[in-house]
């Protein structure tokens, strides 16, 4: 079958969303499938409404070589869609969408202005979301990241339930857990992400604070930061060189930091998908710590391969990650149970329930 993936973002994008789709058509491609990706190829390009009339164009253009399947991200593949209808093509678009702008912006809304990064435009919602609606009712399927956000679909969209289906981030499983195998324990904690109101690194920053008080030779890692806004130079400045910044990593290098620290911290108020940290981090044997949010809860899913936060209580949450760092056997058989979980997030798994959903 020929497959498009369509996605209104840079070929040298880092992000979830990058991930996901590359790691998926990868394994399309070894089930024997052709696999094309349409990227934004210039700053023009990233607008969304350029972007998913160039994708029409393209299918247009491949009118007597058109793929049988389109999967797009958001609205990108709207167009596609609406010139599938008027021409009654046999392409069918897939909506990929690991986080619902719709969700993020309800979520938004509870919190204080004053927290809100990159907030959600009024052109966002007079023009994008209508055009996502439109996506979800002209597409064949739509993919989404978690059970919890496909549910919150079905209920806000009860006419499309029928069409919801979830395919979570896959990941690649090293052979053993790394820190199954190491005697010594270091107290290193990772943190991954930039300072959104998403992934609320601040949190994180003031918990490691408590930590450090009982162990002054703990270490933070914040990795994949960007550049640190001014704002938040204050928060970081009592830590002194007891945290360390990387601005930038590539996904491919992230195992380093995996065998750096045996401890993930994610503090986040919002994952659209199941976390591709939490996941690789669980597959290196790491113990994680994660704030109780729906997608981190699914992704633990009972199997006590990790530790919920309140997200609110800084002190308990504090209590209970240094009750589990002080504690080596602990520490282990989370450990384990964690690798087992990760193992059941294979890539390989993903991409089977995406081809099972293309061939129906």
């Amino acid at each position: 079958m020929k497959i498009w993936f369509v996605t209104s973002i840079k070929r040298s994008s880092s992000g979830g969303v990058n991930r996901s789709i590359n790691s998926l058509a990868e394994g399309l491609k070894k089930a024997g499938h052709s696999v094309k990706m349409l990227y934004a190829e210039s700053a023009r390009e990233e607008n969304y409404l350029i972007f998913a009339f160039k994708a029409a164009i393209s299918l247009l253009l491949s009118f007597f070589n058109r793929p049988g399947r389109i999967i797009a991200r958001s609205t990108d593949g709207v167009f596609c869609a609406i010139v599938s209808r008027i021409f009654n093509l046999k392409t069918k678009v897939i909506l990929f969408n690991h986080g619902w702008e719709e969700k993020v912006y309800e979520l938004e809304r509870r919190l204080p202005l004053s927290i809100i990064t990159s907030r959600t435009s009024w052109k966002a919602r007079l023009v994008r979301f209508p055009l996502l609606r439109l996506s979800l009712r002209l597409s064949s399927v739509c993919v989404c990241g978690t059970l919890e956000e496909a549910q919150w679909i079905a209920r806000k969209y009860p006419s499309s339930s029928s069409k919801l289906r979830v395919v979570p981030n896959g990941i690649l499983l090293p052979p053993s857990p790394f820190w199954q195998s190491q005697d010594y324990l270091p107290p290193s904690f990772l943190m991954v992400g930039g300072f959104t109101w998403k992934k609320n690194l601040e949190y994180g920053v003031q918990l490691f604070e408590i930590i450090l008080r009982d162990n002054p030779e703990a270490r933070l890692f914040l990795v994949g930061t960007g550049p640190v806004p001014e704002s938040k130079q204050n928060l970081l400045l009592p830590l002194g060189d007891s945290i360390y910044i990387v601005e930038r990593e590539s996904p491919d290098k992230m195992t380093r930091w995996y065998q750096t620290c045996p401890f993930l911290l994610s503090t986040s108020r919002y994952e659209g998908g199941r976390s591709f940290a939490i996941l690789e981090a669980q597959s290196e044997g790491m113990a994680v710590f994660t704030t109780d949010i729906p997608s981190s809860r699914e992704t633990l899913s009972g199997s006590r391969s990790g530790i919920l936060l309140s997200g609110v209580d800084i002190e308990e949450d504090a209590r209970r990650i240094i009750s589990v760092y002080k504690n080596p056997e602990i520490f282990r058989e989370i450990s384990l149970r964690a690798f087992r979980n990760a193992s059941r997030h294979r890539i390989e798994r993903q991409t089977e329930r995406l081809i099972n959903i293309l061939n129906s």
